[in-house]
């Protein structure tokens, strides 16, 4: 059955979710689903990971089931074949996900499924087969531009119905490396939860990094970031570090032991995974995101817009971070020249206002989610009147 949002009741779909509530597709997903009207879409959430995404979920009456069958793999610029070995194990249930997936989509009477993350890719022609509904989907991170990208984006290509794009860089990937028919896409930018009221800047002020813990987001870069710091005896700051190493446990244990043999434990802390960072941002400073990959436009990057967080990023695309305006973009990383800003923004806190004060407006303009509610819920319905024909 088709349901339409007309005589036959709300349309009725399922969302597969990875992170159970921990990453930024996560809770991107929960900062759209609980925004919806739900006389025109129904949801039923079924993710990967257990985690706080069940309780979230249920405050806002939309109900979840936990599938640990969910499998991804996300093609990478570097080591997409050690990553894809390492996530083999994993990709071998992905028959199992699907039937699940199908029954629960047919003991919800969905009409639709959307795959929250482009690293779903394989379980898209399975749940074609076994569900046969309609599939969307969101490319929610820069799809590297190797085989294995061009491997993602033709299988998505082929089997979803529409994708949608966090940022107009998230597509302009997607269509280069796309087969002649393109996919229907829209860009969708991510929402931000509501701003917490800020909280006057700590005596020792917290510059914030939110996100994983490994090489490609450059999160040692926080290391060099600190020793600048202390190096030109900048007034006392302190980098917060939240998040976990997912990928490499190694690599963060690097990081802990170099910290503590460069004496930079009083300039730079790691505090682990926040379900709230949005508390965090109230009282922050400034946001830094070190990326190696130049993509300065993520989900830490717009919470701390919404939230009047100046950021510190490493990238050219002025999306989100308009440099000057906002906060600062830096086309390579230069951990001297980013200790030199802070200090500045430190000594000059008119200027710190003039930047979050510009980044709240351009925040609650951009992210807060009246128009993605809506053009989400325009797109679902325009597929089921298409379906309907």
């Amino acid at each position: 059955m088709v349901n339409d949002g007309g005589v036959q009741g709300p349309i009725r779909t399922l969302h597969v979710d990875i992170e159970g509530g921990w990453g930024g597709s996560s809770r991107s997903l929960f900062e759209l689903l609980r925004r919806l009207d739900r006389d025109r879409i129904e949801p039923l959430v079924a993710h990967r990971q257990e985690g706080p995404v069940s309780e979230r979920y249920s405050g806002v009456g939309i109900p979840t089931r936990h599938i640990p069958e969910i499998a991804s793999f996300a093609p990478r610029p570097y080591n997409s074949f050690k990553i894809f070995l390492g996530s083999a194990p994993r990709l071998l249930g992905l028959g199992a996900a699907a039937r699940r997936l199908a029954s629960l989509a047919r003991e919800h009477r969905a009409s639709l499924i959307h795959l929250n993350y482009e690293g779903l890719f394989l379980l898209a022609p399975r749940l074609r087969r076994h569900a046969g509904l309609p599939l969307i989907g969101h490319s929610r991170t820069h799809v590297p531009g190797n085989a294995w990208g061009r491997w993602l984006v033709r299988t998505l290509a082929r089997e979803l119905d529409h994708i949608f794009f966090i940022s107009d860089q998230e597509e302009m990937r997607f269509r280069e490396l796309e087969a002649d028919a393109p996919l229907a896409g829209t860009v969708l930018w991510n929402i931000a939860p509501d701003p917490v009221p800020r909280r006057p800047i700590a005596a020792t002020p917290e510059i914030v990094y939110l996100g994983s813990i490994d090489w490609a987001k450059g999160t040692d870069r926080l290391v060099d970031l600190a020793a600048a710091l202390e190096e030109r005896e900048a007034p006392p700051m302190i980098i917060a570090i939240y998040g976990e190493a997912r990928q490499d446990p190694s690599f963060k244990s690097a990081m802990e032991r170099r910290i503590v043999a460069e004496g930079l434990s009083s300039r730079i802390e790691l505090r682990g995974h926040t379900a709230k960072p949005e508390d965090v941002l109230a009282g922050a400073f400034a946001l830094v995101r070190p990326s190696r990959e130049n993509d300065p436009w993520g989900r830490d990057v717009i919470e701390a817009a919404r939230a009047g967080v100046p950021v510190l990023a490493t990238g050219d695309y002025e999306g989100v971070v308009r440099d000057g305006e906002t906060g600062y973009l830096f086309g390579e990383f230069d951990a001297t020249v980013k200790a030199t800003r802070l200090t500045a923004l430190h000594e000059d806190r008119a200027l710190w206002q003039r930047l979050s004060d510009a980044a709240a407006q351009l925040g609650a303009e951009r992210f807060g989610g009246a128009r993605q509610v809506a053009q989400f819920s325009d797109v679902v319905s325009d597929l089921m009147a298409r379906a309907r024909t």
